[in-house]
């Protein structure tokens, strides 16, 4: 039986915790808002799939975001992990929760040569099973393994291993996914990156350079006009956009990758993909050339196509190029580094300003410095218990100018 001491003892603990837990959502409250800050030029975003976000990081989703990016949930690896199966729980409670506090949904990302789970690519008649098992026993037995590209996720073997299904199936497996998800959330979620990162890295700029394994072998490159075609079926409605990184680099010059997705877009327009626009995702650094980002949603724009930020980050510390294995940089953060920082964002703040008429929407790719593919390099607006960092205050401050 509960005593009158450990009542009073409860209650005393009462009266400490939600003193401090409302002054928490007041700090939150009291935060001028991005959103506010540029209505009327672009939509703010953020990426979560909003599984486990405290009370403080939902009152600032509210405070600061009009539209969401799901950062795992829609990839087909966890949405389509086996042909019969799809897990739409996590996004059906996504969009439910966003319609609910007046928040547009962005979808992400309906093709991707990572996180692209195998039975899209494999031939699964017995026969080629049979096939299949007997060179594996070989390999084993010989105590040699394969040189295959991770295609199926992060790092592992994946899609073009093993025997293949033919280009007609798995097309049509594709065709499915794409029909299937975009055409639950018609309506819901208002576009989608339907294809995303397709240009390999450090090519010249003479061609696509598509990467050379995925769907880009198993289909080719008409794979991306297929797929604008079926999601624009799927969802007349939505906006359609090719997304990548570091398609910005090499603008001002006309080389690189920027090129090369020039190339991309011209061939997908010519092919009468239903194309809106398209997203660069700005995973950049302290150091990253703000020429070449401005020069390439000009050179956008004058395709006919809109813009959007997709993933904005900036590092705090270490290089970023948008992929994986990069410098991550000193742990240990001079100040001057979050003020260079806020700088950076303030300068790109003001050419999204400049070029509003273009631009849709600049998503944040995260909640804080501690929810963001980025931790440890500080690269957000919020650190980990959500207080407002210099580069928030520049992006507020450049607002007004």
């Amino acid at each position: 039986m509960i005593n009158k001491s450990t009542i009073a003892s409860l209650l005393f603990t009462l009266a400490i915790v939600v003193p401090g837990y409302a002054q928490d959502i007041s700090k939150i409250k009291n935060q001028e808002s991005l959103k506010k800050a540029y209505a009327g030029k672009f939509l703010i975003g953020t990426a979560d799939d909003l599984t486990r976000i405290s009370d403080l990081e939902a009152a600032s989703i509210k405070q600061h975001y009009n539209i969401i990016t799901p950062e795992n949930c829609m990839k087909p690896q966890p949405m389509h992990p086996e042909e019969d199966t799809y897990n739409f729980e996590t996004t059906d409670a996504m969009v439910d929760w966003c319609e609910k506090n007046g928040i547009a949904v962005w979808g992400h990302t309906l093709g991707w040569h990572s996180q692209s789970p195998a039975w899209f690519f494999q031939d699964n008649s017995p026969e080629a099973q049979a096939k299949a098992k007997e060179e594996a026993e070989k390999e084993d037995s010989d105590e040699q393994r394969p040189n295959r590209q991770g295609f199926g996720g992060f790092g592992g073997f994946g899609g073009n291993s093993g025997p293949q299904a033919s280009k007609e199936v798995i097309l049509e497996r594709l065709k499915d996914h794409i029909m299937t998800v975009a055409g639950r959330y018609k309506g819901r979620i208002v576009g989608w990156d339907v294809f995303n990162e397709s240009i390999a890295d450090g090519g010249d700029g003479t061609t696509e350079n598509l990467r050379n394994y995925s769907w880009y072998t198993a289909v080719g490159p008409e794979v991306l006009t297929y797929a604008f075609k079926w999601a624009h079926e799927a969802a007349p409605d939505a906006q359609l956009y090719y997304n990548d990184y570091n398609i910005e680099q090499g603008a001002v010059e006309n080389t690189g990758k920027h090129a090369s997705s020039l190339l991309l877009l011209k061939r997908l327009i010519d092919e009468g993909a239903p194309i809106t626009g398209v997203g660069i995702q700005g995973h950049w650094h302290l150091d990253s050339n703000l020429e070449d980002v401005e020069k390439a949603i000009e050179n956008y724009a004058a395709l006919g196509l809109r813009v959007a930020i997709t993933e904005l980050d900036v590092t705090a510390t270490g290089d970023n190029s948008g992929a994986f294995g990069v410098n991550q940089g000193d742990r240990t953060i001079p100040e001057e580094n979050y003020q260079m920082q806020a700088e950076v964002y303030r300068k790109l703040f003001e050419i999204f300003k400049r070029h509003s008429d273009v631009i849709d929407r600049v998503t944040f790719w995260g909640l804080s410095d501690t929810r963001s593919w980025r931790r440890g390099q500080d690269a957000l607006l919020f650190d980990g218990e959500l207080n407002a960092k210099p580069a928030f205050h520049a992006i507020i401050e450049e607002s007004k100018n």
